[in-house]
């Protein structure tokens, strides 16, 4: 019977504890969450006494924060016979330990060097043990819950504890052992707090409640009803065990021992015997119920990792992507290999300037939307313009006719008037229009540089001399659209529209004066009130054109035509650049990057490869 159990538990437990340890031993913790069981309690819960029974190594002991790095305990039962065998690993050291005798003082060592002689750090310390002795399994110690600080400890390391102990059991893919004392109040136990913050339902935490000979008595049935979930209810319930009191440490009582004055205990309580048979008492129950757990827990997130893998794998390979492959040796591969970058470049910013996005592009990057914004500021402009006329041209009119008369009868000024009322006001629009052609510039040279970097950003002098060039497309193209605007406001400057269109225009807006009542509108142009709409009905069409014309400058210059003037000029630098090595010389922070980036989808690749046969 004894050897079908080992066969099965050979056949069904130990592989996914081995499957777990060999993802952990590759650094997959690193890329996402495994497995584990965290153990929390609250200061003197007895929580590193648990540890010990069931490693059956002496770990750090002593008043205040003893644990004050995570421990990772790492348990594997060896074969009947077979040596004790330890290692401790932290940052680049790695420990072969040759006695469990010497684990406590490694390990107080261990944290001094991450967390000097007070503080805390959250630095993984990694304790391998391999025994015929232990269970296989893997538990990761967390300090203990403190409220006060003491002695040169920081004013703030309660909270600096909870927010380690937090980043640990907030992680789904995370069991939660909370370790708590019998002889204190369960409704007040921070750790079980904490624990309930994270797993509201309890379905990932398990409690142990510890110290039960030092209860009062007649208290046991409340420690029973604890353990029936009747006060704190959780899903995985609660277990009762009882650890090495003072006196055996202080006799330094074997843990072999230890467990036989435990199962001793309960077999003697006549309120805790039962417990023992429904397999909620005793260490041994909690090793082969820990072990179960994690299995049941390793079972469970299966799928998600290998999930999470392969979404880990896509976002490598598209950074990997990104970055390009390594630099190639021979200088024609290299040629070939950055025309294609820069035709991918010139390809992107010309759908760019289409306005053609791709889905993952900020908002700062989309030279359309930044275009339709400004050509609405634009349009409103001009409409207040026409609105400052409409409201103000009889004004003008007198101005004019007080101030323009010569050598001319009366009645023969009126369209020397009307011409140098609409240039006066047209000319007022060429400075702001000149403006938003700068200001539209410097985003199109600011958006061109930021998919430069983009591109190129690993190779600092193509960068530079790629910079070098987009500011010159920039200005030569601003230039030309500003020749283009001065000369359109200049042909403004003529006054000019099809007589069948001014005729229309004005015809629009005498209806509009006639149904507002206003009959003077109608009469001779001699009259200044004439003058009016007639000034009205041509800026309406003056507007009409600004209104599109100026836009389309901008975007025919600074979008249709630089995108592929960049296209022709880098072309250009290709080949006229003679140090092609040069171009290509990477910075150290990319290659650094590229290895780290292969190395991690290596890691995942042989993780994903380790979980096919599950």
């Amino acid at each position: 019977m004894a050897n079908l159990l080992y066969t099965e538990y050979e056949e069904k437990i130990r592989p996914y504890i081995d499957l777990i340890d060999s993802l952990r031993e590759q650094g997959l913790n690193k890329d996402l969450t495994l497995p584990s069981i965290a153990v929390i309690g609250d200061q003197s819960s007895g929580k590193s006494s648990v540890l010990e029974m069931l490693s059956e190594i002496a770990l750090p002991r002593g008043t205040g924060i003893v644990t004050r790095c995570p421990l990772e305990l790492k348990m594997k039962n060896g074969t009947k016979g077979s040596q004790w065998k330890g290692q401790l690993n932290y940052r680049d050291v790695s420990l072969l330990l040759n006695s469990p005798q010497d684990v406590e003082e490694e390990i107080k060592k261990a944290q001094i060097h991450l967390a000097g002689k007070t503080g805390i750090s959250s630095e993984l310390i990694s304790l391998q043990v391999e025994s015929p002795c232990v269970p296989d399994l893997t538990l990761i110690d967390l300090p203990g819950i403190i409220r006060v600080p003491t002695g040169n400890q920081p004013q703030d390391i309660g909270n600096m504890i909870k927010n380690l102990i937090q980043s640990y059991i907030g992680k789904e893919e995370t069991i939660i052992l909370v370790v708590i004392s019998c002889n204190v109040d369960i409704a007040t136990t921070e750790a079980l707090k904490m624990a309930q913050e994270v797993d509201p339902k309890g379905d990932r935490t398990l409690g142990v409640l510890t110290k039960p000979d030092l209860i009062d008595r007649d208290t046991e049935k409340d420690i029973l009803k604890i353990i029936n979930n009747q006060m704190v209810p959780l899903r995985k319930g609660y277990m009762l065990i009882k650890c090495r009191g003072q006196h055996d440490l202080i006799t330094n009582t074997p843990l072999a021992n230890a467990l036989k004055k435990e199962i001793a205990f309960f077999n003697d309580n006549v309120h805790f015997r039962p417990l023992l048979e429904k397999k909620l008492a005793s260490f041994q129950h909690l090793s082969s119920r820990l072990t179960n757990e994690l299995v049941l827990q390793i079972k469970k997130c299966l799928p998600g990792i290998q999930e999470k893998i392969g979404s880990k794998m896509n976002e490598i390979m598209k950074q990997l992507d990104k970055l390009g492959g390594a630099i190639p040796e021979d200088t024609k591969t290299k040629v070939h290999n950055l025309t294609s970058r820069i035709l991918a470049y010139c390809d992107e910013l010309i759908h760019l300037a289409m306005g053609e996005y791709k889905k993952d592009y900020p908002i700062d990057v989309k030279l359309h939307d930044f275009a339709r914004e400004k050509f609405t500021e634009w349009y409103k402009k001009l409409d207040g313009v026409k609105i400052g006329l409409n409201e103000n041209a009889a004004i003008m009119v007198k101005h004019h006719e007080k101030n323009s008369k010569g050598r001319e009868l009366p009645g023969f000024t009126k369209y020397r008037i009307f011409e140098a009322i609409i240039r006066e006001q047209i000319q007022e629009l060429l400075e702001p229009s000149l403006e938003m052609l700068n200001e539209f510039s410097a985003r199109v040279e600011t958006t061109c540089n930021t998919l430069a970097l983009q591109h190129f950003g690993s190779y600092p002098l193509l960068v530079g001399e790629i910079q070098i060039k987009i500011a010159e497309v920039c200005n030569k193209m601003e230039r030309k659209a500003e020749e283009m605007l001065e000369t359109n406001f200049k042909m403004e400057a003529m006054v000019y529209a099809p007589d069948e269109m001014y005729s229309y225009k004005l015809m629009e807006f005498q209806s509009r004066g006639q149904q507002k009542g206003n009959s003077s509108m109608t009469n001779s142009s001699l009259d200044p009130q004439a003058m009016v709409i007639h000034l009205h009905a041509y800026y309406q069409i003056a507007i009409d054109r600004l209104v599109q014309m100026v836009p389309m400058v901008l975007r025919y210059y600074l979008l249709q035509e630089l995108s592929a003037q960049i296209k022709i000029t880098l072309a250009q630098l290709l080949f006229h650049y003679k140090d092609v090595d040069a171009l290509l010389q990477e910075n150290d922070e990319t290659s650094e990057k590229r290895r780290d980036l292969k190395d991690n989808l290596d890691r995942l690749t042989q993780a994903r490869n380790l979980l096919m046969n599950y």
